[in-house]
């Protein structure tokens, strides 16, 4: 089994229950109903997915930098049955390939944390975010229940989870973001609490003034 396989088994059997109150919380936060989702690292397409699977409206991009994984989830969007509505493509967070203003929404659960350069990182999303277009990205279980139970199942798979994850930015701050976000001018706020845990909320200002 390879990386991407073992992290999809984990997402499929472990992580499953989380991501449809993710995205319920996602359509909340954006009240966003039409146009194009952008699912950045993406895995095996769970988030993205259960985004589309509760908004008819919306079709999405799903990147992911593993070809596997973009695989993978090309394969489960049309299991799914939302493979007309869902594109896979392979590409990097620092380099998305998609023309400016072309993304209503942006979404992302656990990628952030291994992105190689944040502040170009958040550069390219509000490149690729319409005028007023939003993201939901960061990190979290969905409510306190989910987040005991996974914890449970995941110490009998792996006993030193989470410890043994590795991401490039542990001990980075929402006031390290923070800075990020403001020199890009973009307008944020953030969620940061044992329920949610933490997620970056971002919306693209309608009219973006020059960034020196």
């Amino acid at each position: 089994m390879n990386h991407a396989e073992d992290f999809d088994c984990i997402a499929e059997n472990i992580f499953f229950p989380i991501y449809e109150v993710i995205a319920k919380d996602i359509l909340a936060y954006s009240k966003i109903a039409s146009g194009r989702i952008l699912d950045l690292g993406c895995g095996g397409g769970h988030l993205g997915l259960s985004v589309l699977k509760q908004e008819k409206g919306l079709s999405a991009v799903l990147l992911d930098r593993n070809p596997d994984a973009a695989a993978i989830a090309e394969h489960r969007a049309a299991q799914w049955g939302l493979r007309q509505r869902a594109t896979p493509i392979v590409a990097d967070v620092s380099r998305i390939p998609l023309p400016d203003g072309s993304v209503d929404l942006a979404v992302s659960r656990g990628s952030f944390g291994f992105w190689p350069d944040e502040g170009l990182a958040f550069s390219e999303i509000l490149r690729v975010l319409s005028p007023g277009g939003k993201a939901y990205i960061g990190g979290g279980f969905g409510n306190l229940d989910l987040k005991q139970k996974i914890v449970e199942k995941m110490k009998t798979v792996h006993p030193d989870w989470p410890e043994c994850v590795h991401r490039k930015t542990n001990g980075f701050t929402a006031e390290d973001y923070g800075k990020i976000l403001s020199g890009l001018g973009a307008e944020f706020e953030f969620i940061d609490n044992e329920e949610k845990g933490f997620w970056i909320l971002l919306q693209k200002p309608r009219r973006m003034e020059a960034v020196s």
